[in-house]
């Protein structure tokens, strides 16, 4: 009786699953397995936070090579390029001590514009303008936190986003 049930859960699960995507739940990856590479060019950074361009791209590699069937590799190579931004970077309190009356809790606010596209045709896959992630970190004594656990928080939110969406993008 135990034997049947498993059975049977097993051949509806089965076949209410697809291939595609776009019409239900999925055996398989959701990643488009059309495209084989991935650009990855220096993050550009409009901001005074010379470091998070540089963090960002490595994020992006990161993920991009443990997560996804694709690879990174040169634009001459790739099928695709992606292109990101960095607009902004900035720090938020979230909470004071009401003693000292310093900051306990801090937001480091990261905002990114970014496009994926095809390189033999240069069309657009995805993008998207006022992405935004953020990190926490607490300076405040006695854990007194740098602030680059926040940046990197941020950071890897961040690639972890974009990749998530270029998933989805088909």
């Amino acid at each position: 009786m135990i034997r049947q049930a498993i059975v049977l859960a097993a051949a509806l699960t089965a076949a209410g699953c697809g291939t595609d995507p776009t019409t239900g739940w999925v055996v398989g990856t959701t990643f488009n397995t059309d495209y084989k590479t991935v650009a990855v060019p220096v993050v550009k950074n409009d901001t005074f936070d010379r470091e998070v361009g540089y963090l960002l791209t490595s994020a992006l590699i990161r993920e991009i090579e443990t997560r996804t069937p694709w690879r990174v590799a040169s634009e001459t190579e790739a099928d695709t390029l992606l292109e990101v931004t960095v607009t902004t970077v900035d720090l938020r309190a979230l909470s004071q001590s009401r003693l000292t009356k310093l900051d306990q809790e801090v937001a480091v606010q990261l905002t990114t514009d970014w496009t994926w596209e095809r390189l033999d045709d240069n069309s657009t896959i995805t993008g998207w303008d006022g992405m935004g992630t953020t990190g926490v970190f607490l300076p405040s004594n006695p854990i007194g936190e740098p602030i680059e656990l926040g940046r990197l928080q941020a950071v890897d939110l961040m690639a972890e986003a974009i990749v998530d969406r270029m998933a989805t993008s088909w």
